[in-house]
């Protein structure tokens, strides 16, 4: 038997909030029965793998990944000395013309 964790147990709050939801029969019935699979009521069951799904992609949201390649070429980056930029400069000294800390 395939063991499904129920993501939203930790949560210390009570169910408050309904969202109706409109599926396609055949998603209702392939969601019932994993959910008796795995022991879990279908509401608990939808809940905890919406609930994981979510946090997966906002913690995408924060990552960065690049090839071995392009860490390379970042790192090899990162690691010389740095140039002069005359614009740049020029413009943080526009910056602090403007703005004050007050």
């Amino acid at each position: 038997m395939i063991q499904i964790a129920d993501y939203t147990a930790s949560l210390r709050e009570s169910k408050s909030v309904r969202k109706d939801l409109r599926m396609k029969p055949s998603v209702v019935a392939a969601i019932e029965r994993a959910s008796t699979c795995v022991g879990m009521d279908t509401s608990t069951f939808i809940a905890s793998a919406a609930y994981d799904a979510a946090q997966k992609v906002e913690k995408a949201q924060f990552r960065t990944s690049l090839s071995d390649e392009d860490f390379d070429t970042f790192a090899s980056a990162v690691d010389r000395p740095g140039r002069r930029n005359e614009a740049l400069g020029h413009l943080l000294k526009l910056r602090s013309e403007l703005l004050t800390d007050d």
